[in-house]
């Protein structure tokens, strides 16, 4: 399915067990280096993963080395989970969160759907998170924010925020999926995004001056009714 790479920091052999027992099925490898910080930061084309196991999210957040969130994507695997914990995660540029009682299974669909792409948080907290954002942008606060973003890109940005896949985008304009998230990575860059939950607020604060839920996909699974960020 997947070609890539789990970390984590944790020595916990029951943590890597856990990551071990679910990257076979999606043709993931677990890193067991003595250094895995070392692996982490040299540069490879294939999606990696950092799982976080915490017990007190903001307590132990504030530990972590910012350069370290600014690379791959990353997974909190919580003690306990609050909305207020999942505002903190979101806001710091992870891509998922979940408590460490979720079954196996539970935790291996909220990593298949980050390495598609997409955020996977409670409805609640990502419902909280874009309606407590800044206020529309003036006029030439929206020109500025989008400067620089080439014709392609805008194509891309509109497609995605319309609720369309990248494979889905990827077939409107003609191009491969790598081409779609390779626009998207820019458009992250210039538009000095750190989520996909900042970029579709900023969107659609420009595009239509309020906050705008097109482009989400809801899902109800095992009973827990989440939200799904298809970009």
């Amino acid at each position: 399915m997947y070609n890539g790479e789990l970390f984590t920091l944790s020595k916990s052999p029951k943590n890597i067990q856990l990551l071990k027992n679910i990257s076979g099925l999606l043709n993931l490898k677990v890193n067991t280096s003595i250094k895995p910080l070392t692996a982490w930061y040299n540069p490879q084309k294939e999606p990696k993963i950092l799982f976080h196991f915490f017990k007190d999210v903001h307590s132990e957040l504030g530990q972590i080395d910012p350069e370290l969130l600014s690379a791959g994507k990353h997974i909190a695997i919580c003690e306990t989970l609050s909305m207020e914990d999942e505002l903190t995660l979101i806001k710091h540029g992870f891509s998922g969160a979940t408590e460490e009682c979720s079954p196996a299974h539970a935790i291996m669909q909220m990593l298949d759907n980050v390495l598609e792409g997409n955020l996977f948080f409670s409805l609640s907290a990502l419902s909280h998170y874009i309606q407590t954002q800044q206020k529309p942008a003036k006029a030439s606060e929206q020109h500025a924010l989008f400067q620089g973003i080439t014709k392609k890109e805008k194509e891309v940005l509109s497609f995605i925020c319309k609720g369309l896949s990248n494979s889905e985008a990827a077939n409107k304009m003609n191009v491969s999926i790598n081409t779609i998230k390779m626009h998207l990575q820019n458009i992250y860059k210039k538009t000095d995004c750190k989520s996909r939950g900042q970029l579709l607020f900023k969107y659609n604060q420009i595009q239509y001056g309020k906050n705008n839920f097109n482009g989400w996909k809801i899902y109800r699974e095992d009973n827990i009714e989440v939200a799904i960020f298809d970009i």
